[in-house]
């Protein structure tokens, strides 16, 4: 059986012909318990280095031109339409992850040649382009209107939220709950070191806060914390804020380093660009507090990621982040206040026990609970289409 897995991504090639990603972890893995063969369709963007995680050799990758913006949808609409519906009609399952533009365009080609699919509902389309601009905000009704309409008719629907996605986006299908977040059960040893760090921690000594997110996406929130740390350290916080993700020359990234510049925190925010997989660890164990101030999310992964480092989380009050992290580590989207407010919450409380409380929430996560109940999910799928 062949499966195609259908996104907008981006994966990222070097001039060798490699692809790489950091957001698409272990999909090879997991796919290949369906089908023989793994094709991702999906936009491409070079890059220089190697800083990502390389995309196994066995995925095969066909790149979709970028259709989104009002510059390219007359040349590359009519290019991709071709380019997928030939993907369709040469395959024989898909994996739609909304909100995607493209899996909203191969939707007409798989019921067209009546392909069987599965939609992973990972996000809301509303947050997403709402939080993205005048223009996101003229799109967002459409765009919510259609992953309402892709996931209500859809037979077989994965969710990564427990309660958000399903209420906002229904379907009559058949459903699972299941995050999209596989991580090795933690070790306790991790746990004691964390333990063993908060018992010299002082924040008017040292505050290390940190994101992992996209660079390129303003909805990401990042530009809260920035503007929160001369207040901190008005308050008296030694505060510096650490930031994993892709400097791409993209305006955004400008735009969080020229604010910075501007609010005189240059030297206290550090870019430390794009993390590998194996990487990722050894940057939350650096950090004191975790934030993920986003506007729009589904089940962020890196906020699992940093609990099950035993590492303090703050987050805004949205999607599946309070199905994460207790209430009070929560605070409210766009706001710099916010954010100084949950900082100050976290730092007065038994953060032993916020420690304790995070690792052990994290092994709901880990990989064998989550195989089996998505393996379980996919027998189904399997039973009616075959293997």
């Amino acid at each position: 059986m062949k499966l195609v897995f259908i996104h907008d991504g981006p994966l990222f090639y070097d001039k060798d012909g490699n692809y790489y990603e950091f957001a698409y972890h272990e999909l090879y893995e997991r796919y290949s318990y369906m089908a023989d063969k793994i094709t991702f369709l999906i936009r491409t963007k070079p890059v220089e280095g190697k800083t990502f995680t390389l995309v196994p050799p066995q995925i095969e990758v066909i790149s979709v031109p970028n259709f989104k913006s009002p510059k390219t949808i007359l040349v590359n609409k009519p290019k991709a339409e071709k380019i997928v519906e030939k993907c369709v009609r040469e395959n024989d399952v898909f994996v739609l992850r909304t909100q995607s533009s493209i899996a909203q365009l191969a939707v007409k080609y798989i019921r067209k040649y009546n392909k069987p699919y599965i939609v992973e509902s990972v996000g809301c389309s509303w947050d997403s382009y709402w939080n993205h601009g005048l223009l996101g905000k003229a799109v967002a009704p459409y765009m919510y209107y259609k992953t309402r309409s892709i996931i209500g008719k859809a037979k077989y629907v994965y969710y990564v939220t427990g309660k958000f996605l399903q209420r906002r986006y229904p379907t009559k299908g058949y459903t699972v709950s299941c995050s999209n977040v596989v991580i090795d059960e933690p070790a306790d040893t991790t746990l004691v070191k964390r333990l063993e760090k908060l018992k010299g921690f002082d924040p008017h000594k040292k505050l290390i806060l940190g994101t992992a997110a996209a660079l390129d996406t303003r909805y990401k929130g990042q530009e809260y914390v920035i503007r929160a740390i001369k207040p901190l350290t008005e308050m008296g916080y030694d505060v510096e804020y650490h930031m994993a993700g892709g400097y791409n020359g993209t305006k955004h990234d400008y735009f969080l380093r020229d604010l910075a510049k501007e609010l005189g925190v240059t030297d206290r925010v550090k870019f430390v660009g794009n993390l590998s997989a194996d990487k990722m660890p050894e940057y939350y164990d650096s950090l004191d507090i975790y934030v993920q101030p986003s506007k729009q999310e589904g089940l962020p992964r890196a906020v699992i990621e940093a609990m099950s480092r035993g590492c303090p989380v703050i987050g805004t009050n949205i999607a599946g982040i309070p199905e994460l992290i207790s209430k009070i580590c929560l605070f409210r989207k766009g706001s710099d206040t916010e954010v100084i407010k949950a900082v100050e919450r976290v730092l007065g409380t038994d953060l032993e026990k916020l420690a304790k409380r995070n690792f052990a929430k994290s092994k709901e996560f880990s990989r064998e609970k989550l195989i089996k109940k998505r393996e379980a999910f996919y027998d189904v799928f399997l039973s009616e289409y075959g293997k």
